[in-house]
């Protein structure tokens, strides 16, 4: 059940202040599409960038939500739309709207960045959120599921650490359905299975893993994430053949060495994809262990932008990649209630009850000690430096 309706000028009075929660990508969506029909937002609210300003105006704390219970309150996420929507209607919000009408508006789209537009073109993801987060039971609006530990590029600055793995492999795919079968068996609704490595497209029968869940009624949405350093084979291609399935292609420049021929390869067979330049990333650091308080990993837990980023990988739920690749190469131990193990059967009462409280409950994990954190106030680096070998 839906649980808002989209925002249109009709509902708008002249004495209500319209405020826009979140001020990322779809944030400033959310602002061109209210400036196309003439309507001034009042500010952003957004606890990652509180303080600081967005295209010309202020951005508030959610503590400030209490203010404007008789205000236009417009849920501008896709990661966090739920939990923006209960903490609005928790503090009193009257008036509580989704962004669907502004994603459709029409307008002057060079004032929008390549990452930012494609999020307006590809309305369909945006709208599985709306359309599923008023539903009963876990919903996870994304997972990553890592299928190989092997990548075609050794980035000296990858997040997920995979420049680390000294005897990288492809995980066994008879493994990975046992193991993400009995978590899919545990939860309600997947909105986005998100598929990488690694690079994915190493992965020979990359097609028996879309195959498999392209059509499972758990999942709304597939995306697979590559560097654009391999072609796949062509029955990897066909199974990328379905609307539910999108491709991420990732341009580093002269390194994303099949960027052309795998963009025509997608464009030939009708494949939905998108191509995002990256020049810079962010900067979070070498895995040692910094001398953090507990005040301050809880913020940078708080504001990371991995934080909750759910990845399976070899059998376990964890809340970030970092966690899960940073464990398994040596750099550290994640606690037991960090993650959820589904490599053995056990109960699903009790699996579904651990689930819920990562949701809702951590504060932070031991992997926050060992990571800069990844937010609006890091440092930024050169995208995709190679590693050299000694």
């Amino acid at each position: 059940m839906r649980i808002t309706n989209s925002i249109e000028v009709s509902k708008i009075s002249e004495n209500q202040k319209v405020i826009i929660y979140g001020a990322g990508r779809y944030g400033v969506l959310a602002y061109y599409g209210l400036k196309s029909m003439h309507i001034e937002p009042y500010a952003f609210i957004d606890s990652t960038y509180e303080g600081k300003q967005k295209l010309g105006i202020d951005i508030l704390s959610p503590e400030c939500l209490e203010q404007y219970t008789h205000d236009v309150i417009l849920i501008a996420s896709y990661n966090y739309f739920l939990e923006m929507y209960e903490k609005a209607y928790a503090a009193g919000c009257e008036n509580i709207y989704d962004i669907e009408n502004l994603l459709k508006a029409n307008y002057d789209e060079s004032v929008l960045d390549e990452y930012t537009l494609d999020e307006k073109h590809n309305l369909d993801k945006y709208c599985s959120v709306i359309e599923n987060c008023g539903k009963s039971g876990i919903i996870i609006t994304h997972l990553e599921m890592v299928v190989t530990e092997c990548c075609s590029l050794k980035c000296k600055d990858c997040a997920n650490l995979m420049q680390y793995y000294e005897h990288p492999c492809n995980l066994l795919i008879e493994d990975i359905f046992e193991q993400f079968d009995r978590f899919l068996n545990t939860i309600d609704l997947l909105l986005e299975l998100r598929i990488l490595g690694g690079e994915p497209f190493i992965v020979k029968d990359l097609d028996r893993v879309i195959n498999k869940y392209v059509n499972h009624n758990k999942i709304k949405r597939i995306t697979i994430y590559t560097n654009s350093t391999i072609v796949p084979q062509k029955r990897v291609l066909t199974s990328l053949m379905n609307n539910k399935v999108s491709v991420h292609m990732s341009n580093y420049g002269i390194i994303s060495s099949k960027v052309d021929e795998l963009n025509n390869a997608l464009q030939e067979r009708n494949i939905k994809h998108y191509i995002h330049s990256y020049d810079e990333w962010i900067d979070i650091g070498y895995p040692q262990k910094n001398d953090y308080s507990k005040e301050q990993v809880k913020s940078i837990f708080k504001n990371c932008l991995m934080a909750k980023c759910f990845t399976f990988y070899r059998g376990k739920l964890y809340v970030c990649p970092r966690a899960a690749h940073g464990e398994r190469i040596g750099f550290y131990q994640n606690y037991s209630y960090e993650y959820v193990d589904f490599t053995e059967e056990g109960s699903m009462e009790d699996k579904r009850e651990k689930i819920i409280k990562i949701m809702q409950d951590l504060e932070f994990v031991n992997a926050c000690y060992y990571c800069k954190g990844s937010s609006s106030y890091s440092n930024r680096i050169s995208a995709a430096i190679q590693k050299m070998d000694k």
